[in-house]
């Protein structure tokens, strides 16, 4: 039976099983292997072109070439187009507009079943609704997990894993992953998840780079400011990426060897700071970075967790999401490490509800209200929170009489006073829950306790 026969007979049933027991039945079958591992591995394979590089529409597929294309259709057959896909895109040999090209010819030589696969493959999607966990319980080992080191997170519990001294703590990118593989001159960009990019203008600088694995962050500068995740993201994931105005913030690099270890469950050597170095050394600039395509991720070297903490309180109190701190020895692995962690301030405070904030006319929350106003009862504490849910936004609309002057715990990161205010404001206040067990709210002191114990745990 051949491949494209399989994925119609895979497709007859839905359970998990049925599937698995298809690919048993058809387990000696090699070509039907290869497709499977060219469409789900995106680690050994990766091709430069996507779903959008050509319309499929406009192709006239199947013996109506009209005498189009570069590929004789008379020797095309599956095998054989898999060969092109490797030859010409995962090896690289055509790239840009001379990529769409081929793969247009690629096309017109293929027959309706044959470039079904194709495009499946291309568009990393067979369509019979299979992970790469059930395909490897039938065929071992055969899709290769994308490389992916998670940060752990920095709590009383894991911050021993962590040696302060030494230590680096950096700025958490408020953007999206991204990880470029140089290898003699040629670019290669994917997601966590291992999805393909290609970004023309940072290639080029990429492409002068040794060979490796450079591991950051992509943001949106638009009048010399970084754009916020929800617009920046957007646009980075648009059709229309503006790539003149991308930035590609870095904070590690990985050798080839040294990646393809981790990929094998093989333990790194390098430590962090010299792999850093490295990476400094590559791109040029100093440890604050400095305003250009590719720059190292801001990052300051501390010696303790207090020091640490210093830096992401004011990162955060600028609106940034927070900090990474980074063991000075952590290797490179795959998986959740500890000896790099995400720092985030938290504490809980009480407030008592003083009254709604209208929505903005034209946004969701013009028939509900934006924040909640709230104050301490000494008065040295008031401000507005969100971050409710649609049903709690409608709940406290319903009655709004009925709610001022209940008690609700807010979370925030910290405290701060203005210079011509009398009154504190907790930064990056977000609604908890409705405390309807208690009467009374904290105050100031009580507020400046709690942060401090917060902060107290990563102190040395």
């Amino acid at each position: 039976m051949n491949v494209y026969n399989i994925i119609q007979e895979l497709n007859e049933n839905n359970g998990a099983n049925y599937k698995m027991d298809v690919l048993r039945k058809h387990a000696d079958n090699q070509l039907l292997q290869r497709v499977l591992k060219m469409t789900y591995d995106k680690v050994d394979y990766t091709f430069g072109i996507t779903a959008t590089t050509v319309d499929t529409n406009d192709i006239m597929i199947g013996g109506e070439t009209s005498g189009m294309g570069s590929f004789d259709p008379d020797g095309m057959d599956l095998e054989f187009a898999l060969d092109i896909l490797v030859e010409y895109f995962a090896e690289r040999k055509v790239t840009g507009h001379d990529a769409r090209d081929v793969y247009r010819d690629l096309l017109y030589a293929c027959d309706r079943d044959t470039a079904f696969v194709v495009m499946g493959i291309i568009n990393r999607d067979l369509r019979i609704n299979m992970g790469r966990s059930n395909i490897n319980k039938v065929f071992k080992g055969l899709i290769v997990k994308p490389v992916y080191m998670r940060c752990g997170l920095f709590t009383a519990k894991t911050r021993d894993k962590i040696n302060p001294q030494g230590a680096y703590v950096q700025l958490k990118a408020d953007g999206t992953y991204r990880e470029f593989t140089v290898e003699a001159g040629q670019v290669i960009c994917n997601s966590r998840s291992g999805e393909s990019y290609d970004y023309p203008a940072l290639n080029s600088i990429l492409a002068t780079y040794p060979d490796g694995h450079y591991i950051g962050e992509l943001t949106v500068m638009l009048d010399g400011a970084i754009l916020d995740r929800a617009t920046g993201n957007g646009m980075i994931n648009s059709d229309n990426v503006p790539h003149d105005n991308l930035v590609l913030d870095l904070w590690d690099y990985v050798t080839l060897e040294e990646y393809t270890n981790a990929a094998n469950k093989i333990k790194g050597v390098t430590p962090y700071h010299a792999r850093f170095a490295q990476l400094q050394a590559i791109v040029g600039y100093g440890l604050g970075g400095c305003v250009q395509q590719v720059r190292v991720i801001t990052t300051h070297i501390v010696n303790s967790f207090s020091e640490a903490l210093h830096y992401c309180t004011d990162w955060m109190n600028e609106g940034l999401e927070g900090a990474i701190l980074k063991d000075r020895d952590a290797i490179f692995r795959d998986g959740t490490n500890d000896q790099q962690q995400k720092m985030k301030i938290e504490f809980s405070l009480d407030v008592r509800i003083t009254g709604f904030k209208e929505g903005k006319t034209g946004t969701k929350r013009e028939n509900t209200f934006g924040s909640l106003m709230y104050s301490t009862d000494d008065g040295n504490i008031v401000g507005t929170v969100s971050g409710f849910t649609d049903v709690e936004l409608l709940k406290f609309n319903s009655d709004r009489n009925c709610y001022i002057g209940k008690i609700i715990e807010i979370n925030g990161n910290d405290l701060t006073q203005g210079r011509s205010n009398q009154h504190y404001a907790i930064s990056h206040p977000r609604f908890v829950c409705l405390r309807d067990d208690k009467d009374t709210t904290d105050d100031l002191k009580r507020a400046q306790e709690s942060l401090e114990m917060s902060r107290s745990f990563g102190i040395s």
